[in-house]
């Protein structure tokens, strides 16, 4: 009998004490168009889909640390010219992983690390 395994990644779901804050840094510097939306039972929340990934932004209920755990990695296709563009302060240098891929990492408004993952094809 062969194990079970998930069949991929459908959301990004997350909380924050200011979450129009947050949204508005992953609408307007990240680009992922998230809306102010409710429906069914759930209390407004940030929320859209977007290439293939739902995300949402609720109100954080618990305080707690920045996520230090997981680290969502965004694709882009310059480092350099998407961070000089929206004044990105980097944690980091660009590091070159090899192979033609690159990365940076950077926090969000609530000090989660995200990173930029960047390709040569």
């Amino acid at each position: 009998m062969q194990a079970q395994q998930v069949n991929g990644l459908t959301g990004v779901i997350m909380s924050s004490p200011e979450p129009e804050r947050l949204a508005t840094f992953y609408r307007d510097i990240l680009g992922i168009p998230l809306a102010l939306n409710r429906h069914g039972n759930t209390p407004e929340h940030w929320e859209c889909d977007y290439k293939g990934i739902h995300y949402a932004v609720l109100k954080q209920k618990v305080l707690t640390q920045a996520n230090v755990n997981t680290v969502l990695s965004f694709a882009v296709d310059d480092i350099e010219r998407f961070v000089r563009t929206h004044n990105i302060s980097l944690i980091h240098p660009i590091m070159d992983l090899g192979d033609g891929a690159s990365i940076a990492s950077f926090k969000d408004p609530d000090g989660n690390i995200l990173r930029f993952w960047m390709t040569k094809n």
